[in-house]
C-alpha cells in the first residue's frame, strides 16, 4: 500500500497520524473496478484497516501475504525471519474462521525486493500452510523440499512487469544494474510498451508472468490510464484464447498437480542494488 513501508523506513512523518493514507482511502477503491483477482497486503493494514482488507475479500480478490511491514527480506537473519511470519500469521488468524465471512488465510507471499533465504524461507512458508511464494524470478517451477516429500509452487514476478521499476527514482540503481532503461526514472508510456511486450513475449514462448501495480504509486490519471491499457491488452488476449488469466492460488493449485507444466529451477534473480 505504500504506509507500512514508509514506517518500516521511518519515512512517516511523526507528525502526521497513520490509518488515513491515500494509497488506501482513495486509490485502493479505483483498484476494485480495475482487479478482480489478487492483491498482495502487509499484514501490518489488517489492524490498521480492517474494513478495507475486507472489502477487497468480499469482492472475490485473493488476500496473499507482503511482509508484515514491507520489511527488506534479503536483510532479515534466521530469527527476524521466523518472528515475521509468526507476527503476520498471528495477525492473519483474527480474520480468519467461519465467523469473520470471506476472509480466509494465506496462500502465497512475495517477499519485499524479491530475495528470499533459499531453503530456509522456502520450509518456513510450507510449515505455516503457504502453497506458493512468489519471489524475483524467471520462470514458474515447482521445487522440491525434504528430498521430495514436499513442494512449493514458485509463481515469480519479473522487475520488467513491476511499476516501481519505471516509475521510482529509489529504482534508479536496479535499472542501471539491469542496463534495460536509463536510470532515470521513467514514464507511463514506457511501462505500458515494457509490460505489452512481456505478456506477448510469455504468450508466444509459454509460461508463467504477473504485473504489478501499487496504489501508492497509481496516484495520477496518466498512471491508472497506463493500468488501464495494460488490462484491456491482457482481457483482449484472453478472449484471444492466447492466456488464462487467473488468481494466484488457483495457479498454484493447478501447477502443482500438473508439475510437468513447469521446470523445477525458477532461474532466481537475486539482483541487490542498495
Amino acid at each position: 500500500m505504500g504506509e507500512a513501508a514508509d514506517l518500516d523506513r521511518n519515512l512517516w512523518p511523526e507528525s502526521q497520524p497513520i490509518g488515513s493514507h491515500v494509497s488506501v482511502t482513495e486509490v485502493l477503491p479505483r483498484f476494485f473496478a480495475l482487479l478482480k483477482n489478487y492483491i498482495l497486503i502487509e499484514s501490518w493494514n489488517l489492524s490498521v484497516y480492517p474494513e478495507a482488507v475486507e472489502q477487497v475479500a468480499a469482492a472475490g480478490i485473493e488476500i496473499a501475504w507482503h511482509a508484515y511491514r514491507h520489511e527488506a527480506w534479503s536483510k532479515l537473519d534466521t530469527k527476524a525471519e521466523q518472528d515475521n511470519f509468526t507476527r503476520s500469521f498471528d495477525a492473519m488468524s483474527e480474520f480468519t474462521g467461519e465467523a469473520k465471512g470471506t476472509i480466509g488465510p494465506y496462500r502465497g507471499f512475495r517477499p519485499p525486493g524479491g530475495i528470499i533465504h533459499g531453503d530456509r524461507t522456502l520450509k518456513l512458508c510450507r510449515n505455516h500452510g503457504l502453497s506458493y511464494i512468489s519471489p524475483s524470478a524467471e520462470q514458474g517451477a515447482v521445487v522440491k523440499l525434504d528430498v521430495g516429500a514436499d513442494s512449493i509452487a514458485v509463481l515469480p514476478f519479473k522487475w520488467r512487469t513491476v511499476d516501481a521499476y519505471y516509475y521510482m527514482d529509489a529504482f534508479a540503481g536496479l535499472r542501471k544494474v539491469k542496463g534495460e532503461l536509463p536510470e532515470e526514472a521513467q514514464g507511463p508510456d514506457v511501462l505500458v510498451r515494457k509490460y505489452i511486450e512481456e505478456i506477448d513475449k510469455v504468450i508466444e514462448t509459454g509460461g508463467y508472468l504477473s504485473t504489478l501495480f501499487h496504489p501508492f504509486l497509481t496516484n495520477t490519471p496518466e498512471r491508472v490510464q497506463a493500468m488501464e491499457q495494460v488490462l484491456r491488452h491482457l482481457v483482449q488476449r484472453r478472449d484471444e484464447g492466447k492466456l488464462w488469466l487467473a488468481r494466484c492460488c488457483d495457479i498454484a493449485d493447478w501447477v502443482l498437480e500438473h508439475p510437468g507444466v513447469v521446470g523445477d529451477d525458477p532461474q532466481w534473480d537475486n539482483t541487490s542494488w542498495r
